[in-house]
Order: structure tokens, then C-alpha cells, then sequence
């Protein structure tokens, strides 16, 4: 009998020694979790803040690199705005004037080129204009210039010499050859008198 319950006894240790045993080793799985875990959600935090501080810097480069951008962009646009308005407001300008007036900014242009059309048989030609005005004017201004003949160009051929208004003059030997154009006056305003236009129609506000 006495046997029996040591027997119990011991037992009874064994079991709660491998009770004991079992606890702390689940508590210890418990803190190696726990700690893992603690580990990640660090690690987390830190690849977290260190994104976080890559992107704000990969930001502020953007920022810095649009704002360095922006005011280049807007000078440009600024500067297109001005050419388109330049442009469009002389070609309203010019459009409203007579036929009589526009050939005479046309003699102002070929009094340029007479001395290198002289002395050559010539071509005339031309549209946006009657060939008996034209004939006018070179019989007025221009009677030493050899006039062989008057061309009339249709649209097409005006649109691809890009001649809306005007003449282009030529020698029968194709020698020379000389554009007199509404076109070529605009042109030639434009690159003398930007500055002094766009002053005008916007008060220097190009540089802002």
C-alpha cells in the first residue's frame, strides 16, 4: 500500500515538473513571439519613416525642379502670347486699310530691290490685288523697271508661296528674284519693333 502511494506520488511530481516545464517553455515561445513581433512592427516603423523621408525629399526635389520650370514655362507662353497678339493685331490693321494704302507700304518695300531689279526683263507676280492698280504703280514709281509681263496667281499657288498679299518679281533669266509682300512687312515689323509693340500692348510685363 505504501508502495502504491509513492508510487502515486511521484507520479503526481513527475506530472506537474512536466507541467511546470511545459509552461515556461510556451511562456518563452510567448515572449520569442511577443518579441519577434515587437521586432517587426519596428522594423515597420523604421521602413515606414525612412520612406516616408524618401518620398518628402523626392518631393520637395519635384516641387523645386517645377517651381525652377514654371516661370520658364510661363515666360515662354508669354512670350508666344505676345508674338500671336502682335501678329494678329497688325494683320487687323493692315486687313482694314484700303487697297490703295496697302500697295503703298508695297512701294515703300520695293524701292529696296530697284536697283537690283533694273536693267532685267521682269515678271510680275501676284494677287490679293488688281493688276491694274499694280500697273499704276509701276508706271508711277517705277517706269525705269522692264516689265515683261503681269501674273496672276490663283489661292493655291498664293497659300504654297505663302504670298497671301503681294508680288514676287523676277527676271525672264531667273537671275533674280524678289518677294514684295504684305507678309514680309509684318515680318520685318515684328523683328524691328517687338519690344516697342509689346510695351505698347502690354506694358513691359513680359520679364514678370
Amino acid at each position: 500500500m505504501e508502495e502504491f502511494r509513492s508510487t502515486e506520488i511521484l507520479d503526481k511530481e513527475i506530472q506537474e515538473d512536466a507541467r511546470r516545464k511545459a509552461e515556461k517553455l510556451l511562456k518563452r515561445a510567448d515572449e520569442d513571439c511577443q518579441k519577434i513581433m515587437d521586432e517587426l512592427a519596428a522594423r515597420i516603423e523604421a521602413v515606414s519613416k525612412e520612406k516616408q523621408a524618401f518620398y518628402a525629399a523626392r518631393a520637395e526635389s519635384i516641387k523645386k525642379d517645377l517651381g525652377a520650370a514654371l516661370p520658364l514655362e510661363k515666360e515662354r507662353f508669354l512670350v508666344s502670347f505676345i508674338d500671336s497678339s502682335i501678329l494678329k493685331g497688325i494683320y487687323q490693321f493692315i486687313d482694314g486699310l484700303s487697297s490703295e494704302k496697302k500697295i503703298a507700304l508695297l512701294e515703300n518695300l520695293l524701292k529696296r530691290y530697284e536697283s537690283k531689279l533694273a536693267d532685267k526683263k521682269l515678271t510680275v507676280k501676284f494677287h490679293g490685288f488688281e493688276q491694274d492698280e499694280l500697273k499704276k504703280m509701276f508706271q508711277k514709281h517705277f517706269n525705269k523697271l522692264n516689265i515683261d509681263s503681269f501674273v496672276s496667281l490663283n489661292d493655291d499657288a498664293a497659300k504654297e508661296l505663302h504670298d497671301e498679299y503681294g508680288m514676287i518679281i523676277e527676271s525672264t533669266d531667273k537671275s533674280v528674284r524678289c518677294r514684295v509682300t504684305i507678309d514680309e512687312l509684318i515680318e520685318e515689323i515684328v523683328d524691328t519693333y517687338r519690344y516697342e509693340i509689346a510695351e505698347a500692348l502690354f506694358g513691359g510685363r513680359i520679364n514678370q
